[in-house]
């Protein structure tokens, strides 16, 4: 029998499209540095397979994520949005994916957590530009995001300080009907980025793209 899971993970085009430039990227340093198991070589990978955990444990409830965005000047209104911190091993964690909590009512049946985009939090169409723009947001404010207010605690708060934070988010998303997934979402496992976790803990299906690319968790 299927295990049941307590959500279930939306990709949109974007978050898809991402997913697959990472594995490219992991693939590509597989093929360049087979044999190279240090951080700086490895890099891509690493945050390849942690990219897939991250996903992995937001559908079993492992994860919350890490903190709400928050609504900040030139990126948008961001107070529904929930931050994952995802690191490749060389340093501190500079890469993130962003979600949505979805109820289930707008979502098939199941809470779900709508995937928006995944990406370095620096640079050129950074992973919070990437976020605002698939969302249509240009707005500093709106207005219907008020029932979130504001999150007092950022990214470096302690755990304690940011779970609450994160639960309040979830219930008010909830009770939200106008919190809906982007269109043309589809499931984690339907998108060809499901992963299965044996009794072992690690991952026995990482990934196989509709397309069929090799995949460098495999060493193909």
């Amino acid at each position: 029998m299927a295990e049941s899971r307590p959500f279930q993970v939306l990709l949109g085009e974007g978050a898809v499209q991402d997913l697959n430039r990472l594995r490219d990227a992991a693939a590509a340093e597989a093929t360049q540095y087979p044999d190279d198991k240090s951080a700086a070589r490895t890099a891509n990978r690493t945050l390849f397979k942690n990219v897939l955990r991250e996903l992995q444990d937001l559908e079993t409830g492992a994860s919350k994520g890490h903190h709400v965005l928050g609504a900040h000047r030139g990126i948008g209104d961001g107070r529904d949005i929930v931050v994952s911190k995802i690191g490749d091993g060389t340093g501190k964690p500079n890469h993130r994916l962003t979600f949505r909590e979805i109820p289930g009512r707008n979502a098939g049946g199941t809470d779900a957590r709508d995937v928006i985009a995944i990406g370095a939090r620096h640079g050129d169409d950074n992973v919070y530009q990437q976020t605002g723009a698939r969302l249509g947001r240009t707005a500093d404010r709106i207005a219907e995001l008020d029932r979130f207010g504001e999150a007092q605690v950022g990214s470096g708060g302690k755990a304690h300080q940011r779970h609450p934070v994160l639960d309040a988010n979830r219930a008010i998303a909830h009770a939200f009907d106008g919190q809906t997934p982007l269109s043309g979402t589809r499931p984690l496992s339907e998108a060809g980025f499901g992963s299965r976790t044996g009794s072992s803990g690690t991952t026995r299906q990482a990934g196989r793209q509709v397309g069929g690319r090799p995949d460098p968790q495999r060493g193909q």
